[in-house]
C-alpha cells in the first residue's frame, strides 16, 4: 500500500558522498553554505513569530506610564502579530527587576521590556545592575514621551516662570520642590533648574510620583516637578498652576504653555522622560527588524499617535538605532549633572 523507502547507502558510499561534498563546498560556495543557517532562521522568523503568547513586562507598577502604554498597544500588536500580547508588572529596584528578567529570556521574542530612561540614570549613577544596558538589551523603539512639568501651589503668589524666579531671588532659602525620587528625571530636572535660575530650593524626594504631587496639593512642598499626566487631572482643582514644561518644544495638549527651552539661559534645557521597548541581545537580528518594522509602522499611526495625546504622552517614533544614541548621551549627561550637584543613589 505504501512505497518501501530506499535503501540507505553503505558506509563506503556515504564516504564518498561526504567526500565529494567537501570537493565541491570550496570558496565561492563554503560562504553560501556559511550563509544557509541565517538565511533559513530570518525566513523563521519573518513565519513563525510568535508561537506563543507575548509578554510586554513593564517595570513599573500599575497606572504608571509603561504600564498603560502597554495595556494601551497590546490589544493592536495582537492583532498585528496574531497571537496574545499580555502586560506584566514586575516592579521593583527603579526598573532593574523588569530589565533582568527580560535580559534572561531566551531571545525568542516573546519577552518584551517596556521600559523608561530611568534606565538610564540608574546605569549613569552606578547603582548596581547584574546586566550591562547597552550590551544586554537591544532596543527596538521609543514610541512616546511624558514630559515633566513645573507646576507650583496655589498659594504661592506666582504665575509664570519669570515671577518664581523672581520670587525666589526675593526670598532665599524659603522655597523646596518636591520630586518622584532621588536620581529621577525630575530631581535633575528641578536642581539643574534653581542652578540655571540662581535661586536655592531644596530637594524633597518622595517614592514615586504620587505622594509628591500629594504633598504639593497641600502646599507643604509649593514647587513640583513632576510628570504633566499625574499634574493635568488636578489642574482644574485650582490648588495647583502649570507654568512650564521642562522640555524642548511645547506639548500638543497645553500648547499655551511655554517650554524652559524657550526661556533665556535654558536653551538645551530638556528632561522628558522616553518610553521604549526592548529585547534581550539574544535576540536575533532577523526577529530584531521585524520588531522593529512592525513596532514604528504601529507608532506611525495617526489612531496610535492620537490615543497617545488622548493620554498626554508626546508621540514618538524613534527607532532602534536612534534610541541607542539616545541611551548613550544620556549616560553621559545623567554622569554629568550628578557629579555636578553631587546626587547618589544608595
Amino acid at each position: 500500500m505504501y512505497d518501501r523507502p530506499a535503501p540507505l547507502p553503505k558506509p563506503p558510499a556515504i564516504r564518498a558522498i561526504r567526500a565529494s561534498m567537501a570537493r565541491w563546498a570550496t570558496g565561492p560556495r563554503r560562504a553560501a553554505l556559511a550563509l544557509l543557517p541565517a538565511v533559513m532562521l530570518a525566513g523563521a522568523c519573518q513565519a513563525a513569530y510568535p508561537e506563543h503568547p507575548v509578554t510586554l513586562v513593564s517595570a513599573f507598577p500599575p497606572g504608571g506610564s509603561t504600564d498603560v502604554i502597554g495595556r494601551m498597544l497590546s490589544p493592536k500588536l495582537g492583532e498585528i502579530f496574531k497571537q496574545t500580547f499580555i502586560v506584566e508588572n514586575r516592579a521593583g529596584a527603579s526598573g532593574n527587576i523588569a530589565s533582568e528578567y527580560v535580559v534572561r529570556s531566551a531571545g525568542d521574542g516573546e519577552v518584551i521590556l517596556i521600559g523608561n530612561n530611568t534606565m538610564t540614570v540608574n546605569a549613569a549613577l552606578g547603582v548596581k545592575q547584574n546586566f550591562d544596558l547597552r550590551k544586554d538589551l537591544t532596543p527596538i523603539i521609543a514610541i512616546a514621551e511624558t514630559p515633566v512639568a513645573l507646576a507650583v501651589s496655589s498659594k504661592l503668589p506666582v504665575n509664570s516662570v519669570q515671577e518664581l524666579i523672581a520670587y525666589g531671588k526675593a526670598h532665599p532659602g524659603t522655597l523646596s520642590f518636591s520630586s518622584c525620587g532621588t536620581g529621577t528625571a525630575q530631581h535633575f530636572a528641578g536642581v539643574e533648574f534653581a542652578h540655571r535660575a540662581g535661586i536655592d530650593m531644596v530637594h524633597v524626594p518622595y517614592k514615586g510620583c504620587a505622594p509628591a504631587l500629594t504633598d504639593g496639593l497641600g502646599g507643604q512642598v509649593p514647587v513640583m516637578f513632576n510628570a504633566i499626566s499625574n499634574i493635568d487631572p488636578q489642574l482644574k482643582s485650582g490648588k495647583i498652576k502649570l507654568l512650564a514644561v521642562a522640555t524642548k518644544h511645547r506639548v500638543p495638549f497645553h500648547p499655551d504653555v511655554p517650554a524652559l527651552a524657550e526661556m533665556p539661559g535654558f536653551q538645551d534645557y530638556d528632561f522628558a522622560v522616553w518610553l521604549g521597548f526592548f529585547v534581550t541581545a539574544k535576540t536575533p537580528q532577523p526577529l530584531v527588524d521585524k520588531l522593529r518594522k512592525e513596532f514604528l509602522a504601529l507608532a506611525r499611526e495617526k489612531e496610535t499617535r492620537d490615543a497617545l495625546t488622548q493620554r498626554l504622552f508626546v508621540p514618538l517614533d524613534m527607532d532602534g538605532p536612534q534610541l541607542q544614541q539616545q541611551i548613550a548621551t544620556e549616560l553621559v549627561k545623567w554622569k554629568k549633572l550628578a557629579d555636578e550637584y553631587h546626587i547618589t543613589i544608595d
